[in-house]
């Protein structure tokens, strides 16, 4: 077993851990960098007191942490970037997205283009506008038995047209 007892300067030292976490944890929620910030704060604090008379070690300690912390800080924020997720699930859809369905979109219009005029109408008034097959009816002149025939044919021929792609 060893003699060694420590100094009063390393006592004073190691008095101030805890305080340093506590200040710290104001600022650094991971408590892991938290703790590798005091212990850094620490070393250099001891290596500073071998080199100057410290008064107020508390006082020493804070000034010392916060400048290990802004350092910290200073480093993750100029070489820290976040990798791409390949899940990513913000707002805006991806670039290839938007292309699939300018494409798609491009597709559906010359589908509809190719239908006969009267079943092209009934189909985007059915489809995209929402409009029942009684105000379809009574808009253009026709019976409800008709405007469904036209809805299942609209909806067979772009079926057929999407298959043959």
């Amino acid at each position: 077993m060893s003699d060694w007892v420590p100094s009063s300067e390393a006592l004073e030292i190691d008095a101030q851990r805890r305080p340093l976490m506590r200040f710290l944890s104001r600022h650094v929620r991971d408590e892991s960098v938290r703790e590798d910030l005091v212990q850094e704060s620490l070393v250099r604090l001891l290596v500073f007191s071998r080199r100057q008379t410290i008064e107020n070690f508390a006082a020493a300690a804070r000034f010392i942490a916060w400048n290990v912390m802004r350092d910290h800080f200073r480093r993750h924020r100029r070489t820290s970037a976040e990798p791409l997720d390949q899940d990513y699930s913000g707002d805006a859809p991806l670039p290839d997205q938007v292309l699939l369905h300018k494409q798609r979109l491009q597709r559906f219009i010359e589908l509809l283009d190719q239908m006969p005029p009267l079943r092209r109408e009934v189909f985007i008034r059915r489809r995209l506008h929402g409009q029942s097959h009684a105000e379809i009816a009574q808009a253009l002149d026709l019976t409800q038995d008709a405007v469904e025939k036209h809805i299942v044919r609209g909806m067979r021929q772009l079926g057929e047209a999407i298959d043959l792609k």
